[in-house]
């Protein structure tokens, strides 16, 4: 793997120097810099609440736990669609499709960002959304899980980078995309769509 040699910092709070060093690093042992990711929800035992829980992982096969990285998340569904579907005391919570898209569009932002700054590109701003249509038919019975093939049609993920790019920087930006480890998950159901738009 080729580094660009970055002599600034073209993203501010990354130190590109470190993030040089960490890929000579890991050139030569990328086993021991593997990471374990593990998330687990506990349902609440009632309705479709559940709490998301984040903490634990790993490092080169080392468990990383530290009692700062405890996080919890109300999972669930809407209160809209739990009252429609006799879900009783229904409330808002982030339903786990939000999760996924968050998850997807985080993951390409900061993917998008690291790139920009190991190559130099300056970026101004960066938006990134996901979408998804969703027929709830095969979640709620009504439909055959099999049917989700002829329902769910596409994710689609819109970038939206700021500033004044070459071409070079707009390749740098599409390959930083490509980058993020959950667009690489979604790409792999053949559903994805990426959008690129510059401002």
């Amino acid at each position: 793997m080729t580094m660009t040699k970055v002599a600034t910092m073209p993203i501010e709070g990354i130190d590109t120097r470190q993030l040089e060093k960490f890929n000579e690093q890991y050139a030569s042992a990328p086993k021991t810099f593997e990471l374990g990711i593990e998330c687990k929800t506990i349902w609440e035992q009632k309705g479709l609440g559940n709490l998301g829980k984040v903490g634990r992982w790993t490092l080169g096969g080392q468990a990383i736990e530290k009692p700062t990285r405890d996080f919890s998340v109300q999972m669930g569904s809407w209160k809209e669609v739990g009252d429609a579907i006799g879900v009783e005391g229904a409330d808002d919570r982030i339903e786990p499709i939000e999760a996924a898209l968050l998850g997807l569009s985080s993951c390409v932002t900061e993917a998008i960002v690291l790139n920009c700054a190991r190559t130099g590109v300056k970026l101004d701003g960066l938006d990134v959304k996901a979408h998804a249509d969703v027929d709830p038919g095969p979640i709620t019975g009504a439909k055959d899980p099999s049917d989700w093939d002829n329902t769910l049609k596409q994710i689609t993920v819109d970038v939206t980078a700021h500033g004044d790019f070459s071409g070079d920087d707009r390749k740098m930006i599409e390959d930083g995309a490509k980058r993020s480890p959950v667009r690489y998950m979604f790409s792999k159901t053949g559903l994805l769509k990426t959008n690129f738009h510059y401002e």
